[in-house]
């Protein structure tokens, strides 16, 4: 597909919000192959046989597990755009899940919701990148800012998330729902968002349902952290963006949702900067957060018109001594080993003695 179809494509996406329509964020994923064939697309691939990994089957009875070599995805808005500089989730799964060579990637962005996720012009879409890391297991959390349009969006809500799910499933059948934590009091000036838990409760239901239905896992934050009536803020420093610390409390509660809330007991209770008492612990959460810089610098790369959008036939993309090489896509794969590597020091960490 050629970049001027592509644009034209994120206009009449668009052109579709602005007319109060939506977009499911399922369209976008149908395209993703044939915007993947574009010469202008390019997705990171930082694992060599991501082409070539099995099909898994689904969860056993709904139950979440991982396997040898998984690549586990997670995909929502800021909230889980930000866990990956914060580590603690991460963490806490590849102790639980040591040995098993499981890596982990976020797709979080800012602003995505299960209607829609704006691009730059030729960046490609969710199903690309997940294809090219070879997810085997899809972590989805979305709910939280569809929350604030009200009840009244709850169907439109429901059937959009649910055609999310099916693209998500054209990778993987092992996906896993998350109801999202609840809003808190901001404090004056602030508004009070805990007044809008009400209405989450309601999406964090249709989550249920969604989950229920698919015979998928289910981590439920909305109800493990308090639900309807929470009010005070322990997670948030506004009502509404989570602290370092309310991180750290949301992967506990993640944890013991699936059923190893010890090993969050034995990291300790965070500090007000996120930081775990046990030391191994704590070791282990930072390295995450180190391989997780490079992650992002590799799949939201700065600059991008001139990586893959609509500045890549200017000089200055290009070799000067050879004006048809092209040297940002190949500088950028410099970035693999140095994920490879920081994922052996994940490892190492994880294994030691200190850590039980």
């Amino acid at each position: 597909m050629s970049r001027m179809l592509q644009a034209s494509a994120r206009a009449i996406a668009a052109f579709a919000l602005l007319r109060g329509r939506g977009l499911a964020l399922c369209v976008l994923l149908s395209l993703g192959r044939a915007w993947a064939e574009s010469p202008s697309s390019s997705a990171p691939n930082d694992s060599k046989d991501a082409s070539a990994a099995p099909r898994r089957e689904p969860f056993a009875d709904g139950s979440f597990g991982l396997e040898r070599g998984d690549m586990v995805a997670f995909l929502g808005g800021a909230d889980v755009a930000a866990t990956q500089f914060t580590g603690h989730l991460e963490a806490l799964l590849t102790v639980k899940y040591r040995g098993l060579g499981a890596r982990f990637r976020n797709f979080g962005w800012e602003g995505d919701t299960v209607f829609a996720q704006p691009r730059d012009v030729g960046f490609p879409p969710l199903s690309t990148h997940l294809q090219r890391v070879g997810a085997s297991v899809i972590v989805v959390q979305y709910g939280r800012t569809e929350a604030l349009s009200g009840r009244d969006a709850l169907p439109r809500f429901a059937e959009a998330y649910g055609k999310l799910l099916d693209g998500c499933a054209s990778q993987t059948p092992r996906l896993v729902l998350v109801a999202p934590p609840p809003f808190e009091t901001g404090g004056a000036p602030l508004p009070d968002l805990s007044a809008r838990n009400a209405d989450l409760a309601a999406y964090a239901g249709a989550i249920r349902d969604l989950a229920r239905q698919r015979r998928l896992p289910l981590v439920d934050l909305f109800a493990e952290l308090g639900g309807a009536s929470h009010r005070d803020r322990e997670l948030t420093d506004n009502g509404l963006q989570l602290t370092p610390r309310g991180h750290a409390l949301l992967a506990r509660a993640f944890a013991r949702q699936l059923g190893f809330g010890e090993i969050s007991d034995a990291a300790g209770e965070p500090n007000e900067t996120g930081a775990w008492p046990n030391a191994a612990f704590e070791r282990l959460r930072q390295a995450v957060i180190e391989k997780n810089q490079l992650w992002f610098n590799y799949w939201r790369p700065q600059n991008w018109a001139f990586l893959g959008g609509n500045r890549i036939q200017v000089p200055s993309s290009r070799d000067h001594r050879n004006p048809t090489v092209r040297w940002f896509p190949t500088e950028m794969e410099k970035f693999v080993p140095l994920i490879q590597e920081a994922e052996k020091g994940i490892e190492t960490f994880a294994s030691t003695p200190e850590i039980k």
